[in-house]
């Protein structure tokens, strides 16, 4: 099984998936927080908020599984964008730093005013 039969589960199934020993592996507290933060960010804020903080009361993973199950309502399907690091390729280009004086639009102004007059 993969995260994503586990997530399917939890916010959308109302089918429970049983994990065995095998899958315990495979099931990771922190990527289903994650992955569901993708989806939701309340969910994610209502899971920091009692899952992690007793987290230590599950005794295994299976638990755990079931503590989600349980407390998080099932969801209209929607699909979840991964949501990537920008690459420096990506940002516009890095603004010097201004004197307290000039706003970054006031130089955006001056960079354009510049640009115009060179032509």
């Amino acid at each position: 099984m993969t995260i994503f039969d586990y997530l399917n589960s939890i916010l959308y199934s109302k089918n429970r998936i049983e994990l065995n020993c095998d899958e315990e592996s495979q099931f990771n507290s922190f990527m289903m927080n994650r992955w569901i933060s993708f989806y939701s960010p309340e969910l994610s804020c209502y899971i920091n908020e009692t899952g992690n903080k007793h987290a230590h009361l599950f005794q295994d993973k299976q638990d755990q599984f079931n503590y989600y199950y349980t407390v998080i309502p099932k969801l209209k399907f929607k699909k979840i964008n991964y949501i990537k690091k920008a690459t420096k390729e990506a940002k516009e280009e890095e603004q010097p730093i201004l004197p307290e004086f000039i706003s970054n639009r006031e130089y955006k102004n001056y960079v354009e005013f510049n640009k115009k007059l060179s032509i």
